[in-house]
Protein backbone atom coordinates (compact mmCIF):
# COMPACT_ATOMS: atom_id res chain seq x y z
CA UNK A 1 0.00 0.00 0.00
CA UNK A 2 2.68 2.34 0.71
CA UNK A 3 4.64 1.75 -2.46
CA UNK A 4 1.33 2.22 -4.41
CA UNK A 5 0.83 5.79 -2.42
CA UNK A 6 4.24 6.61 -3.23
CA UNK A 7 4.44 6.14 -6.57
CA UNK A 8 1.15 7.58 -7.29
CA UNK A 9 2.63 10.83 -5.31
CA UNK A 10 5.72 10.73 -7.72
CA UNK A 11 3.68 10.59 -10.75
CA UNK A 12 1.52 13.62 -9.28
CA UNK A 13 4.36 16.00 -9.12
CA UNK A 14 6.06 14.86 -12.23
CA UNK A 15 2.76 15.92 -13.85
CA UNK A 16 3.09 19.37 -11.68
CA UNK A 17 6.33 20.38 -12.99
CA UNK A 18 5.92 19.24 -16.08
CA UNK A 19 2.46 21.71 -15.52
CA UNK A 20 4.85 24.73 -14.26
CA UNK A 21 7.33 24.40 -16.99
CA UNK A 22 4.86 24.61 -20.11
CA UNK A 23 3.54 27.78 -18.25
CA UNK A 24 7.15 28.62 -18.08
CA UNK A 25 7.48 28.49 -21.47
CA UNK A 26 4.36 30.23 -22.21
CA UNK A 27 5.17 33.11 -20.25
CA UNK A 28 8.59 33.75 -21.92
CA UNK A 29 6.84 33.09 -25.25
CA UNK A 30 4.29 36.21 -24.23
CA UNK A 31 6.87 37.77 -23.13
CA UNK A 32 9.40 37.63 -25.95
CA UNK A 33 6.13 38.00 -28.35
CA UNK A 34 5.39 41.41 -26.72
CA UNK A 35 8.97 42.55 -26.42
CA UNK A 36 9.42 41.21 -30.61
CA UNK A 37 6.11 43.34 -31.65
CA UNK A 38 6.81 46.90 -30.75
CA UNK A 39 3.93 49.45 -31.44
CA UNK A 40 4.77 53.45 -30.82
CA UNK A 41 2.87 56.04 -30.38
CA UNK A 42 1.40 58.76 -32.67
CA UNK A 43 4.10 61.27 -32.49
CA UNK A 44 4.27 63.20 -29.56
CA UNK A 45 3.88 67.39 -29.60
CA UNK A 46 5.76 69.05 -27.06
CA UNK A 47 3.54 72.10 -27.37
CA UNK A 48 5.01 75.18 -28.97
CA UNK A 49 8.50 74.11 -29.37
CA UNK A 50 7.67 72.44 -32.78
CA UNK A 51 8.60 69.10 -31.44
CA UNK A 52 7.85 65.94 -32.39
CA UNK A 53 8.53 61.82 -30.73
CA UNK A 54 6.93 58.51 -30.81
CA UNK A 55 7.10 56.70 -27.87
CA UNK A 56 7.05 52.51 -27.29
CA UNK A 57 3.17 51.97 -25.72
CA UNK A 58 1.06 48.82 -25.33
CA UNK A 59 2.53 45.34 -25.63
CA UNK A 60 3.87 45.84 -22.00
CA UNK A 61 5.00 49.47 -22.61
CA UNK A 62 3.60 52.03 -20.73
CA UNK A 63 3.96 55.68 -21.50
CA UNK A 64 1.51 59.16 -20.49
CA UNK A 65 2.26 59.64 -23.88
CA UNK A 66 2.20 63.47 -22.32
CA UNK A 67 5.09 65.81 -21.81
CA UNK A 68 5.81 66.73 -18.54
CA UNK A 69 7.60 70.04 -16.83
CA UNK A 70 9.94 69.80 -13.89
CA UNK A 71 12.46 72.70 -13.42
CA UNK A 72 13.73 73.84 -16.79
CA UNK A 73 13.92 70.54 -18.71
CA UNK A 74 10.43 68.77 -20.09
CA UNK A 75 10.45 65.09 -19.88
CA UNK A 76 8.62 62.13 -21.96
CA UNK A 77 9.24 58.82 -20.87
CA UNK A 78 8.20 54.63 -21.54
CA UNK A 79 8.84 51.50 -19.69
CA UNK A 80 8.16 48.32 -20.14
CA UNK A 81 7.93 45.96 -16.59
CA UNK A 82 5.38 42.62 -17.88
CA UNK A 83 5.90 40.27 -14.76
CA UNK A 84 7.43 42.94 -12.62
CA UNK A 85 7.21 45.34 -10.48
CA UNK A 86 10.44 47.19 -11.88
CA UNK A 87 11.05 47.86 -15.32
CA UNK A 88 13.47 46.02 -17.20
CA UNK A 89 13.32 48.30 -20.03
CA UNK A 90 12.82 52.13 -20.09
CA UNK A 91 12.64 54.90 -22.73
CA UNK A 92 13.05 59.23 -21.58
CA UNK A 93 13.21 62.12 -23.70
CA UNK A 94 14.84 65.38 -21.84
CA UNK A 95 14.05 68.53 -23.94
CA UNK A 96 16.22 71.24 -22.01
CA UNK A 97 15.39 74.44 -21.90
CA UNK A 98 19.14 76.21 -21.33
CA UNK A 99 21.91 73.22 -21.25
CA UNK A 100 25.12 74.25 -20.27
CA UNK A 101 27.80 73.97 -23.63
CA UNK A 102 28.56 70.43 -22.50
CA UNK A 103 30.16 68.10 -25.59
CA UNK A 104 28.24 64.63 -26.20
CA UNK A 105 31.41 62.86 -25.59
CA UNK A 106 31.53 64.35 -21.66
CA UNK A 107 28.23 63.44 -21.23
CA UNK A 108 28.53 60.01 -22.63
CA UNK A 109 31.52 59.30 -20.39
CA UNK A 110 29.38 61.25 -17.42
CA UNK A 111 26.64 58.75 -18.08
CA UNK A 112 29.05 55.19 -18.48
CA UNK A 113 31.02 56.29 -14.97
CA UNK A 114 27.36 56.63 -13.26
CA UNK A 115 26.77 52.86 -13.75
CA UNK A 116 30.66 51.41 -14.28
CA UNK A 117 30.05 50.51 -18.04
CA UNK A 118 31.52 51.16 -21.27
CA UNK A 119 31.35 53.35 -24.22
CA UNK A 120 31.20 50.32 -26.94
CA UNK A 121 30.38 52.78 -30.08
CA UNK A 122 29.66 56.79 -30.99
CA UNK A 123 28.13 57.60 -33.85
CA UNK A 124 26.01 60.05 -35.68
CA UNK A 125 23.09 60.40 -37.56
CA UNK A 126 21.38 62.33 -39.32
CA UNK A 127 17.33 62.88 -39.52
CA UNK A 128 15.93 65.50 -41.67
CA UNK A 129 17.14 69.00 -40.08
CA UNK A 130 18.37 67.78 -37.39
CA UNK A 131 21.61 65.84 -36.06
CA UNK A 132 21.69 63.11 -33.75
CA UNK A 133 25.06 62.29 -31.76
CA UNK A 134 24.70 58.94 -30.15
CA UNK A 135 26.48 56.13 -27.84
CA UNK A 136 26.26 52.30 -26.57
CA UNK A 137 27.18 51.96 -23.09
CA UNK A 138 27.55 48.09 -21.92
CA UNK A 139 27.83 46.71 -18.76
CA UNK A 140 27.89 42.82 -19.77
CA UNK A 141 27.81 41.04 -16.11
CA UNK A 142 24.55 43.08 -15.44
CA UNK A 143 23.18 42.91 -18.91
CA UNK A 144 23.13 46.33 -18.75
CA UNK A 145 23.08 48.24 -22.03
CA UNK A 146 22.23 51.85 -22.71
CA UNK A 147 21.94 54.13 -26.12
CA UNK A 148 22.28 57.74 -25.08
CA UNK A 149 21.38 60.38 -27.76
CA UNK A 150 22.21 64.10 -27.94
CA UNK A 151 20.21 65.95 -30.76
CA UNK A 152 21.25 69.79 -30.53
CA UNK A 153 18.45 72.25 -31.63
CA UNK A 154 18.08 75.98 -32.17
CA UNK A 155 18.11 78.51 -29.15
CA UNK A 156 20.39 76.39 -26.64
CA UNK A 157 17.74 74.04 -26.43
CA UNK A 158 18.62 70.32 -26.48
CA UNK A 159 17.04 67.08 -26.66
CA UNK A 160 18.67 64.47 -24.83
CA UNK A 161 17.45 60.54 -25.63
CA UNK A 162 18.26 57.56 -23.19
CA UNK A 163 16.98 53.99 -23.53
CA UNK A 164 18.35 51.13 -21.54
CA UNK A 165 17.06 47.54 -20.58
CA UNK A 166 18.58 45.08 -17.54
CA UNK A 167 18.10 41.75 -20.04
CA UNK A 168 20.06 39.11 -21.69
CA UNK A 169 17.40 37.42 -23.71
CA UNK A 170 17.14 40.64 -26.56
CA UNK A 171 18.31 43.45 -27.74
CA UNK A 172 15.31 45.43 -27.94
CA UNK A 173 16.66 48.72 -26.86
CA UNK A 174 18.95 49.33 -29.84
CA UNK A 175 15.58 49.27 -31.73
CA UNK A 176 13.26 51.30 -29.87
CA UNK A 177 16.43 53.86 -29.44
CA UNK A 178 16.39 54.02 -33.35
CA UNK A 179 12.75 53.67 -34.18
CA UNK A 180 12.75 57.25 -31.40
CA UNK A 181 15.57 59.07 -33.55
CA UNK A 182 13.41 57.70 -36.81
CA UNK A 183 10.61 59.28 -35.13
CA UNK A 184 12.02 62.69 -34.10
CA UNK A 185 10.54 65.84 -36.71
CA UNK A 186 11.55 69.21 -35.74
CA UNK A 187 10.09 72.49 -37.30
CA UNK A 188 11.10 76.11 -35.95
CA UNK A 189 8.44 78.43 -33.87
CA UNK A 190 7.63 81.41 -34.97
CA UNK A 191 5.99 82.97 -31.63
CA UNK A 192 9.63 81.95 -29.96
CA UNK A 193 11.52 83.77 -32.77
CA UNK A 194 9.53 86.76 -32.59
CA UNK A 195 10.08 86.36 -28.76
CA UNK A 196 14.40 86.79 -29.37
CA UNK A 197 13.48 89.54 -31.83
CA UNK A 198 11.53 91.44 -28.72
CA UNK A 199 14.21 90.65 -26.13
CA UNK A 200 16.79 91.52 -28.30
CA UNK A 201 15.41 95.13 -28.99
CA UNK A 202 15.04 95.88 -25.45
CA UNK A 203 18.93 94.54 -25.18
CA UNK A 204 19.83 97.19 -28.28
CA UNK A 205 17.95 99.77 -26.75
CA UNK A 206 19.05 99.02 -23.31
CA UNK A 207 17.48 99.13 -20.15
CA UNK A 208 17.93 102.87 -19.22
CA UNK A 209 15.61 103.64 -22.14
CA UNK A 210 12.72 102.05 -20.84
CA UNK A 211 13.25 104.17 -17.24
CA UNK A 212 10.84 107.05 -16.81
CA UNK A 213 12.77 108.68 -14.29
CA UNK A 214 15.87 107.65 -12.66
CA UNK A 215 14.60 106.99 -9.45
CA UNK A 216 11.09 104.72 -9.79
CA UNK A 217 9.77 103.30 -6.77
CA UNK A 218 6.33 101.60 -7.60
CA UNK A 219 3.57 99.96 -4.92
CA UNK A 220 1.26 97.47 -5.14
CA UNK A 221 -1.55 95.96 -2.72
CA UNK A 222 -2.12 92.24 -2.86
CA UNK A 223 -5.70 90.89 -2.73
CA UNK A 224 -7.59 88.02 -2.57
CA UNK A 225 -10.50 86.28 -4.92
CA UNK A 226 -12.82 87.76 -1.78
CA UNK A 227 -11.30 91.52 -2.22
CA UNK A 228 -9.21 91.07 1.29
CA UNK A 229 -5.86 92.87 1.29
CA UNK A 230 -3.30 90.24 2.32
CA UNK A 231 0.22 91.87 1.07
CA UNK A 232 1.87 94.31 -0.82
CA UNK A 233 5.16 94.65 -3.87
CA UNK A 234 7.64 97.20 -3.69
CA UNK A 235 9.50 97.96 -7.05
CA UNK A 236 12.28 99.90 -7.78
CA UNK A 237 14.38 100.02 -11.00
CA UNK A 238 17.29 102.89 -10.88
CA UNK A 239 19.67 103.88 -13.46
CA UNK A 240 23.01 104.96 -11.42
CA UNK A 241 24.33 106.65 -14.34
CA UNK A 242 27.56 105.83 -12.65
CA UNK A 243 30.57 104.64 -14.47
CA UNK A 244 29.99 100.92 -12.77
CA UNK A 245 29.96 98.46 -15.76
CA UNK A 246 26.92 97.05 -14.14
CA UNK A 247 24.60 100.72 -13.85
CA UNK A 248 20.93 99.11 -13.62
CA UNK A 249 20.22 98.12 -10.10
CA UNK A 250 16.72 96.84 -9.56
CA UNK A 251 15.09 96.25 -6.20
CA UNK A 252 11.91 94.22 -5.02
CA UNK A 253 10.24 93.36 -2.00
CA UNK A 254 7.05 91.24 -1.80
CA UNK A 255 5.47 90.59 1.43
CA UNK A 256 2.06 87.86 2.10
CA UNK A 257 1.23 88.52 6.04
CA UNK A 258 1.31 84.84 7.89
CA UNK A 259 2.53 83.37 4.30
CA UNK A 260 6.23 84.68 2.70
CA UNK A 261 8.45 87.58 2.59
CA UNK A 262 11.05 87.69 -0.34
CA UNK A 263 13.28 90.65 -0.97
CA UNK A 264 15.21 90.86 -4.34
CA UNK A 265 18.79 92.83 -5.19
CA UNK A 266 19.51 93.15 -9.45
CA UNK A 267 22.22 94.59 -10.65
CA UNK A 268 23.25 94.20 -14.58
CA UNK A 269 24.49 96.20 -17.46
CA UNK A 270 22.49 98.11 -18.90
CA UNK A 271 22.24 95.41 -22.20
CA UNK A 272 21.21 92.63 -19.52
CA UNK A 273 24.47 90.95 -21.47
CA UNK A 274 25.66 90.35 -17.68
CA UNK A 275 23.90 90.44 -14.08
CA UNK A 276 23.56 89.28 -10.45
CA UNK A 277 20.33 88.51 -9.15
CA UNK A 278 20.13 87.67 -5.03
CA UNK A 279 16.72 86.90 -3.26
CA UNK A 280 15.98 86.08 0.47
CA UNK A 281 13.10 84.24 0.75
CA UNK A 282 11.56 83.89 4.71
CA UNK A 283 8.28 81.37 4.91
CA UNK A 284 6.95 79.22 7.59
CA UNK A 285 9.61 76.61 6.70
CA UNK A 286 12.58 78.91 7.16
CA UNK A 287 14.86 80.95 5.41
CA UNK A 288 16.34 80.49 1.73
CA UNK A 289 18.63 82.22 -0.23
CA UNK A 290 19.69 82.14 -4.33
CA UNK A 291 21.66 84.25 -6.20
CA UNK A 292 22.03 83.85 -9.91
CA UNK A 293 25.19 85.13 -11.91
CA UNK A 294 25.04 85.40 -15.60
CA UNK A 295 28.53 86.15 -17.19
CA UNK A 296 29.64 87.33 -20.29
CA UNK A 297 30.13 83.99 -21.92
CA UNK A 298 26.48 83.99 -21.62
CA UNK A 299 26.17 81.01 -18.43
CA UNK A 300 23.72 81.11 -15.82
CA UNK A 301 25.00 79.92 -12.43
CA UNK A 302 22.22 79.46 -10.18
CA UNK A 303 23.40 78.74 -6.63
CA UNK A 304 21.33 78.18 -3.42
CA UNK A 305 22.99 79.61 -1.30
CA UNK A 306 22.41 77.64 2.12
CA UNK A 307 22.68 74.28 0.50
CA UNK A 308 26.17 75.04 -1.19
CA UNK A 309 25.15 74.03 -4.19
CA UNK A 310 24.81 75.55 -8.03
CA UNK A 311 23.43 74.44 -11.34
CA UNK A 312 24.75 75.98 -14.78
CA UNK A 313 22.61 76.77 -17.31
CA UNK A 314 22.91 78.79 -20.80
CA UNK A 315 19.80 80.61 -21.71
CA UNK A 316 18.12 81.28 -24.79
CA UNK A 317 18.04 84.40 -26.79
CA UNK A 318 14.40 84.96 -25.44
CA UNK A 319 14.97 84.29 -22.06
CA UNK A 320 14.82 87.57 -19.90
CA UNK A 321 14.72 88.55 -15.87
CA UNK A 322 10.74 88.73 -14.71
CA UNK A 323 11.71 91.73 -13.11
CA UNK A 324 11.68 93.39 -16.80
CA UNK A 325 8.43 92.31 -17.58
CA UNK A 326 6.91 95.04 -17.95
CA UNK A 327 9.86 96.55 -20.42
CA UNK A 328 8.69 93.65 -22.73
CA UNK A 329 5.27 94.01 -22.76
CA UNK A 330 5.61 98.23 -23.50
CA UNK A 331 7.72 96.86 -26.00
CA UNK A 332 5.70 94.44 -27.65
CA UNK A 333 3.03 97.31 -27.48
CA UNK A 334 5.39 99.72 -29.53
CA UNK A 335 5.76 97.11 -32.10
CA UNK A 336 3.69 95.11 -34.64
CA UNK A 337 4.18 91.84 -32.23
CA UNK A 338 0.63 90.47 -31.02
CA UNK A 339 1.86 86.90 -29.66
CA UNK A 340 5.43 85.87 -28.85
CA UNK A 341 7.17 83.45 -26.67
CA UNK A 342 9.87 83.87 -24.40
CA UNK A 343 11.67 82.53 -21.71
CA UNK A 344 10.75 84.25 -18.34
CA UNK A 345 13.61 83.72 -15.21
CA UNK A 346 12.37 83.57 -11.79
CA UNK A 347 14.72 84.54 -8.93
CA UNK A 348 15.31 81.27 -8.10
CA UNK A 349 16.56 80.51 -11.32
CA UNK A 350 13.40 78.83 -12.72
CA UNK A 351 13.09 79.54 -16.50
CA UNK A 352 9.70 78.81 -17.39
CA UNK A 353 8.60 79.07 -21.43
CA UNK A 354 6.15 82.21 -21.48
CA UNK A 355 3.16 83.27 -24.49
CA UNK A 356 2.66 86.75 -24.14
CA UNK A 357 -0.58 87.89 -26.11
CA UNK A 358 -1.87 91.53 -26.94
CA UNK A 359 -5.35 91.16 -26.16
CA UNK A 360 -7.31 93.26 -28.66
CA UNK A 361 -10.68 92.01 -28.00
CA UNK A 362 -11.96 94.68 -25.62
CA UNK A 363 -14.88 92.18 -24.35
CA UNK A 364 -11.61 90.30 -22.60
CA UNK A 365 -10.98 92.99 -20.75
CA UNK A 366 -12.45 92.81 -17.19
CA UNK A 367 -10.22 95.61 -15.75
CA UNK A 368 -12.59 97.99 -16.75
CA UNK A 369 -12.44 101.18 -19.07
CA UNK A 370 -9.48 102.37 -17.40
CA UNK A 371 -7.16 99.82 -19.81
CA UNK A 372 -6.06 101.28 -22.52
CA UNK A 373 -3.56 98.25 -22.97
CA UNK A 374 -4.38 94.57 -21.93
CA UNK A 375 -2.09 91.61 -22.06
CA UNK A 376 -2.23 88.14 -21.18
CA UNK A 377 0.69 85.52 -20.27
CA UNK A 378 0.51 81.78 -20.26
CA UNK A 379 3.12 80.07 -18.63
CA UNK A 380 3.69 76.82 -20.62
CA UNK A 381 4.52 74.57 -17.51
CA UNK A 382 1.38 72.41 -17.73
CA UNK A 383 -0.52 74.02 -14.52
CA UNK A 384 -2.76 76.41 -17.01
CA UNK A 385 -1.72 79.57 -14.74
CA UNK A 386 -1.69 82.90 -16.34
CA UNK A 387 -1.59 86.86 -15.47
CA UNK A 388 -3.66 89.58 -17.21
CA UNK A 389 -2.04 92.49 -16.95
CA UNK A 390 -3.33 95.94 -17.28
CA UNK A 391 -1.91 99.14 -18.58
CA UNK A 392 -3.35 102.89 -18.61
CA UNK A 393 -2.92 105.36 -21.28
CA UNK A 394 0.77 106.32 -20.40
CA UNK A 395 1.80 102.22 -20.80
CA UNK A 396 2.09 101.71 -17.06
CA UNK A 397 0.76 98.49 -15.34
CA UNK A 398 -2.09 99.67 -13.08
CA UNK A 399 -3.31 95.84 -12.24
CA UNK A 400 -2.37 92.42 -13.03
CA UNK A 401 -4.94 89.81 -12.55
CA UNK A 402 -3.08 86.12 -10.88
CA UNK A 403 -4.75 83.05 -12.12
CA UNK A 404 -3.50 80.41 -9.98
CA UNK A 405 -5.41 77.69 -7.90
CA UNK A 406 -6.81 80.49 -6.84
CA UNK A 407 -7.08 83.97 -7.90
CA UNK A 408 -5.38 87.17 -7.16
CA UNK A 409 -5.65 90.51 -7.66
CA UNK A 410 -2.52 93.14 -7.74
CA UNK A 411 -3.56 96.63 -7.61
CA UNK A 412 -1.26 99.92 -8.10
CA UNK A 413 -1.43 102.01 -4.83
CA UNK A 414 0.90 104.48 -3.15
CA UNK A 415 3.35 104.28 0.06
CA UNK A 416 0.93 105.86 2.45
CA UNK A 417 -1.59 102.91 1.44
CA UNK A 418 0.81 100.27 2.46
CA UNK A 419 1.89 102.15 5.75
CA UNK A 420 -1.73 102.30 6.54
CA UNK A 421 -2.75 98.62 5.45
CA UNK A 422 0.19 97.26 6.89
CA UNK A 423 1.63 98.72 10.52
CA UNK A 424 3.22 95.44 11.22
CA UNK A 425 5.61 96.52 8.65
CA UNK A 426 5.27 99.87 8.56
CA UNK A 427 8.77 101.34 9.79
CA UNK A 428 10.35 98.92 7.53
CA UNK A 429 8.62 100.16 4.25
CA UNK A 430 9.63 104.01 5.25
CA UNK A 431 13.24 103.00 5.83
CA UNK A 432 13.48 100.92 2.65
CA UNK A 433 12.21 103.80 0.75
CA UNK A 434 15.15 105.94 2.25
CA UNK A 435 17.16 103.54 1.16
CA UNK A 436 16.55 102.58 -2.17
Amino acid sequence: MNVDYESRKFESDKIALLGLFVLALVAAYIIVSVKSTLVFSEPIELAHTGLYVSMPVGNGWQSEEQWRYQKNTYTLSSSFAVGSDKPTSWAYCQYLLAPEALPAKTWYEQKAADVNGTIVEISREQKNTLTIDWAHIDRPEFFLTTFLGIVELPNNRRLNIEVGQIEDDLDMAEEVFKRIISSLNFEDNRLFTDGIEIVSTIKDKGLSSFLDNQDRQIYFLIRNSKGRTIGFMIDALVNSESDAPMNIQAAGHLYGRGLQEQATLFRSRNNLSEFVWQSETKSITGISRAEIILDKAGIMTVGVVDARSETKYRPSSAAIPDIFIEQLLRQIIESDAKRIIIDKIDADGKIVPTRVSLIEDRESIIAGEDATYAMKLEFLDGRGFFDLVFFDDRKQIFEVTVQEEKRYTIEKTSREVIVREFPERADFVLQRIKTL
